[in-house]
């Protein structure tokens, strides 16, 4: 856990290093900035005596517009620490008890964005999803739950919008999805979510 930390660090180091390097030796060689956010994340239980409950998560990392040249199309990149919460019941008032999955991971989107304009641009893409760690609250008759069988890496897909509302900020809104298992409890993760863009 400690390694995939100073992975994680190290790699966000180098990736603002890279953008730095990359404005002063090329000019307008693209977009890059900080986002922060949150989600709401979903997801559907294994088991058939289960229910989910959607739960708040968040997102924080470095984010780039690469533009392919003479072309308002381009790569958008970057690298995120990312955390997806669900809520997992038991349909039983004899059996009443909920666990709460919490999932962090090391993310790296991979999109094809279309600059529509200096202040925005549309994306869609997958993710490469490297689970970091996974944690679960307990209450009830769930009490001793252990959340199994991680998936790692997870590719969902990501669709998307950023937008500038000043020179240095913006946001960007975003849908993601991931079918089949996450783990052995629960599978097809689905979030919508949000983040306020920095950019440098």
């Amino acid at each position: 856990m400690k390694t995939m930390k100073i992975l994680t660090l190290s790699l966000v180091s180098a990736f603002l290093g890279s953008a730095a390097f990359a404005d002063t030796v090329i000019p307008n060689y693209g977009d890059f900035g900080v986002e922060v956010g949150f989600r709401q994340q979903s997801a559907s239980p294994v088991a058939s005596n289960q229910t989910t409950t959607s739960q708040n998560g968040y997102q924080l990392g470095v984010v780039g517009f690469i533009p392919f040249s003479g072309s308002p199309l381009g790569l958008r990149t970057g690298i995120y620490y990312v955390s997806r919460s669900v809520k997992l019941s038991n349909d039983s008032t004899l059996t009443a008890g909920d666990a709460t999955i919490t999932l962090t991971s090391f993310d790296v989107p991979l999109a094809l964005a279309y600059k529509f304009s200096e202040q925005g641009n549309v994306f869609g893409g997958v993710a490469l999803s490297i689970n970091l760690d996974n944690s679960v609250s307990t209450s009830g008759a769930l009490a001793g739950f252990k959340n199994t069988g991680v998936k790692t890496p997870m590719v969902p897909i990501l669709l998307g919008v950023s937008f500038k509302f000043m020179p240095e900020l913006g946001a960007s809104l975003f849908f993601e999805s991931s079918s089949g298992n996450a783990t052995d409890q629960v599978s097809n993760y689905r979030a919508v979510g949000a983040n306020l863009l920095i950019t440098f």
